[in-house]
């Protein structure tokens, strides 16, 4: 199956927009990060992990309805022919790529986490399909709930997620974690999960999402 939309971080080029060096979005020079990413960065008052995603994509083309499908199709045949393209491409992504993702994050790890539902009470929608995506190279494990604070667009905080009751603290500080959700736009829940992760001791080696937000479908790329 082709992998549409296909999405790696590149390298800085000579143009006036360059890489954000956390998400591998678009960044202004001279700036390092991109908007988003300096905005996170000032609201959790704490530096951010690095970010992959596998697939860009536009609100309203084929792969947002898949990521929007699999969760919230009302009919549960259509939920689950959503989750086969999902896990589908995810695991092609990672049978071509998922080499490069220890290089990326600087590390490997241990156990995989995933941001728990802005929506639902408990659990993570996007738990469905990590556990159909082989190669990710650690049990998943559900450290995290909701927390006391809001998070949304453009909108993280440290007390966005807490961890999960039961959870043993002084196990985590040797445990590498991987963070997945389904998909970012600015990466404010994700990084929220991630902050609170780190802050109870928990080494995070980075995000890994499946896809990207850039823009509206029939909208022109960004440079």
């Amino acid at each position: 199956m082709p992998l549409p939309f296909q999405h790696l971080p590149e390298a800085p080029s000579m143009a006036d927009r360059s890489r954000c060096r956390v998400c591998g979005g678009g960044a202004h020079r001279p700036y390092a990060l991109c908007y988003c990413c300096h905005e996170l960065v000032r609201q959790l008052r704490m530096p951010l992990v690095p970010v992959v995603t596998m697939a860009d994509y536009r609100i309203g083309d084929q792969l947002h309805r898949w990521l929007r499908g699999y969760k919230d199709a009302p009919v549960s045949d259509a939920r689950l022919r959503c989750q086969d393209r999902v896990a589908a491409l995810a695991t092609r992504w990672m049978h071509d790529h998922g080499r490069m993702l220890s290089r990326r994050y600087g590390s490997g790890w241990d156990v995989v986490v995933a941001v728990p539902s802005s929506g639902r009470p408990a659990g993570a929608p996007a738990e469905a399909v990590l556990r159909r995506i082989p190669g990710l190279g650690g049990p998943l494990e559900q450290l995290l709930i909701r927390g006391s604070a809001p998070t949304g667009h453009l909108l993280s905080d440290r007390l966005g997620f807490r961890l999960a009751p039961g959870t043993d603290r002084g196990r985590l500080g040797s445990l590498r974690i991987l963070v997945f959700d389904d998909s970012v736009v600015t990466g404010a829940r994700a990084q929220s999960a991630a902050a609170a992760l780190r802050l109870a001791g928990a080494p995070v080696v980075g995000i890994l999402a499946i896809g990207r937000a850039v823009g509206s479908a029939g909208s022109p790329a960004p440079d």
